[in-house]
């Protein structure tokens, strides 16, 4: 059997600041994403992996 991740979501505090550190310094490619519950953006580095930055908003 071969076993690979398939998501590995990373909580952060500020989802813009992240997705320019990992689209400008890594060169990751990026898609952004805006729900109710707050921002995420999945990337794809150069090997074809995938990432995925939460922002969740504030709770009211």
């Amino acid at each position: 059997m071969d076993w690979k991740i398939e998501l590995v979501p990373i909580p952060v505090t500020d989802v813009d600041r992240a997705k320019a550190f990992y689209v400008d310094q890594l060169g990751f490619h990026d898609d952004v994403n805006e729900q109710p519950w707050g921002r995420f953006v999945y990337f794809a580095d150069p090997d074809g992996n995938e990432w995925s930055l939460q922002q969740r908003l504030p709770d009211a």
